[in-house]
């Protein structure tokens, strides 16, 4: 057999070839953000919460406001509600 004959110029611009090949690029990392602290609001604190009349409550109430006044059903419903949230 016979042998094969290797062009050593030929290798060298393969390698040359090689080790000029640009290279990946690395990604950019994103630069850091500065955010200021703000002061936190503080609103004034709400008188205590007044319980919520019950529907036994409102209904009793609104009978109350009927019998005195008469009216619609609603009008007596919404009214005795005011009132017994104290507005």
């Amino acid at each position: 057999m016979a042998s094969k004959r290797t062009d050593t110029a030929a290798e060298s611009k393969k390698a040359a070839k090689k080790a000029a090949a640009p290279r990946a690029k690395k990604a950019k990392q994103p630069e850091a953000t500065v955010v200021e602290a703000r002061p936190e609001v503080v609103l004034p604190a709400d008188p205590a919460p007044r319980a919520r009349a019950s529907h036994d409550e409102v209904a009793r109430r609104a009978y109350e406001i009927w019998l005195a006044r008469g009216g619609s059903a609603f009008e007596n419903w919404v009214e005795a509600e005011r009132q017994l949230a104290g507005e």
